[in-house]
């Protein structure tokens, strides 16, 4: 199984979210990452997951208001 892993750099390009809120949303442990030693890494296939939940998840949320 092949990991395509990124840094918190490359994951905030890639979302065009800031560092700082990727860094929050690691510390409330709301995003999936890896930590290896000291470094924050990011499975991109885990990071594609999350978002089409969160899609999924705000879309029910939608249709109740």
């Amino acid at each position: 199984m092949t990991k395509e892993l990124c840094d918190i750099k490359e994951l905030s390009n890639y979302l065009k979210v800031s560092i700082p809120e990727i860094r929050k949303l690691v510390r409330e442990k709301r995003i999936p990452n890896l930590r290896i030693g000291k470094m924050i890494k990011f499975d991109l296939v885990s990071i594609n997951k999350w978002l089409e939940n969160l899609e999924e998840e705000q879309a029910r949320k939608s249709v109740f208001y």
